[in-house]
């Protein structure tokens, strides 16, 4: 990755005050989506207690880099709402502006000018319906800021989902998709409360270089090649039977 292609975490919203928190420039927030039958939807889009779900955090992103706020695209198409009719992004952006009142109940908007905030949100956001996967989502979002001369892209999604969104971003700007500064900020909630798995290539100097032909990662990635629902299921049946004799041999330590 080029300097020019620089990929930053920011720990949450109220880090960023301004673009000049940032890289300097125009500031553009990718916020992604959720598939509206998803678990915990309306804990992972707005919130829980006084933890800001993706809709509200992105909202604050967008007041507090509102002097360099360009546009705040929210994905994506891969799912309906109950209508199955309307789009996921076209869902989550009618229900950020239906419940923008409600903003108010976070501690985190006190002092926001919940108007001026829906002007502005009025004036940049737009919804990315083509995007299908994670995947597509970010290089959607990051071409189109690119094209708008964006030069810092902020990914908001929940903290389990952003090592994948950073990976895709970083494989986007290797592409030349976006040649601005990425950065990404969590929100405060998720589907679920276990950690993501994160697979690289093998990497130590001490490693038995014999193995990497055949590693891990490159079985894991192998298995998700694996299609068809039947052939899929097959596979984990086994594989779970597999795991579980090594557990039961104690050659497995969990």
């Amino acid at each position: 990755m080029s300097p020019s292609h620089t990929v930053c975490l920011l720990a949450g919203a109220l880090s960023l005050a301004s673009a000049g928190a940032l890289g300097g420039g125009s500031v553009g927030l990718v916020v992604h989506g959720f598939h509206c039958q998803g678990d915990r939807f309306e804990e992972v889009v707005w919130g829980e207690g006084q933890q800001l779900g993706r809709l509200p955090h992105a909202a604050l992103l967008a007041w507090r880099a509102r002097s360099d706020l360009a546009a705040v695209v929210c994905g994506t198409g891969a799912s309906y709402a109950v209508d199955g009719v309307t789009f996921e992004a076209d869902a989550l952006v009618s229900l950020l502006f239906e419940r923008l009142p409600r903003l108010r109940e976070f501690e985190a908007f006190e002092g926001v000018d919940l108007a001026e905030l829906e002007a502005l949100l009025r004036r940049t956001v737009v919804a990315d319906t083509s995007s299908v996967n994670t995947e597509q989502e970010v290089r959607h979002a990051l071409r189109r800021l690119q094209g708008d001369g964006v030069r810092n892209a902020v990914l908001v999604s929940s903290p389990t989902h952003v090592p994948r969104c950073l990976r895709d971003a970083c494989a986007a700007c290797d592409d030349g998709v976006f040649d601005g500064i990425v950065w990404a900020s969590p929100c405060g909630t998720s589907w679920t409360s276990e950690p993501p798995v994160v697979l690289e290539p093998p990497h130590r100097g001490d490693r038995d270089r014999s193995l990497d032909a055949d590693s891990f990662y490159a079985t894991v990635r192998r298995a998700y090649a694996i299609r068809g629902a039947e052939r899929r299921e097959k596979f984990l049946q086994e594989l779970r039977e597999l795991v579980a004799a090594y557990e039961h041999s104690g050659v497995l330590h969990v």
